[in-house]
């Protein structure tokens, strides 16, 4: 079993020094049809705490849609337009590559797609697949009518591009076995980047990030999210924020 002790000793510290240890939740790769986002909604619902669910407008299926909006403490990212890979061979894999020229017209439709389906549950805000975008391409998401950017780490700045950016800091899979990374890894990601904030080595303004792939979650995966948002939740001196706080969008809801 993994020790917990560091990461609420870490929130502790936020506490003593009078501040709030402030988190958010982004989950990716909503949108076809699936039986595993009602009950990675269902978990949402219990835990009582704001998600942003990253959708993928070429993948949108009815069914999606309904559980969605069924959900008030759901809201709606934009997860570029098909997840489709676009990077040359042997590079990693990109969807939001520069020099695509049809791109731009797929991610406008993309997200009058989410607008249509979502109205005001959808904020402006492009997640790209794989955490990874080309510069002219993130240069251009503004004028494409995008207010915000999430990808992974730490952010160099909070606004860049005409864009705010807010990433997610702990990535719980183990993507080369396609699995639950363990407790201790995403634990230390997690304590990691806390406390990279708290000592002024990281954007201190910036919310922590915990990142989820509910199509990927095995049991093991589950249970960490269900303890470790559990754990945040109770602890005096964190809070969980909605994606209007987060993007500026002024809303109330998450």
């Amino acid at each position: 079993m993994a020790d917990w002790s560091g990461l609420i000793g870490e929130l502790d510290r936020w506490g003593d020094a009078g501040r709030t240890a402030t988190m958010w939740w982004r989950d990716d790769d909503a949108g076809p049809d699936d039986d595993r986002l009602a009950g990675f909604l269902e978990q949402r619902r219990r835990l009582d705490i704001p998600l942003a669910l990253a959708v993928v407008p070429g993948r949108l299926a009815p069914p999606t849609v309904r559980r969605i909006l069924a959900d008030p403490g759901a809201t709606v990212l934009q997860h570029g337009w098909r997840h489709r890979n676009n990077a040359p061979t042997g590079a990693k894999k990109t969807e939001l590559v520069d020099g695509l020229v049809s791109l731009c017209d797929d991610l406008m439709h993309g997200r009058a797609t989410l607008e249509a389906a979502f109205a005001r549950r959808f904020h402006k805000v492009m997640v790209p697949p794989w955490n990874r975008i080309g510069p002219a391409m993130q240069a251009g998401l503004a004028a494409l009518g995008f207010a915000g950017l999430s990808v992974h780490g730490p952010r160099p700045a909070a606004d860049r591009d005409g864009l705010h950016i807010v990433n997610v800091h702990i990535d719980i899979m183990d993507w080369s076995k396609r699995a639950f990374a363990g407790e201790t890894a995403a634990l230390d990601q997690a304590v990691g980047h806390l406390a990279a904030r708290r000592t002024g080595r990281a954007d201190a303004d910036e919310p922590t990030g915990l990142m989820t792939h509910h199509l990927d979650h095995d049991g093991d995966a589950a249970a960490f999210v269900d303890r470790f948002v559990t754990v945040v939740r109770d602890h005096g001196a964190a809070r969980w924020l909605a994606t209007g706080s987060l993007f500026g969008t002024g809303r109330a809801a998450a």
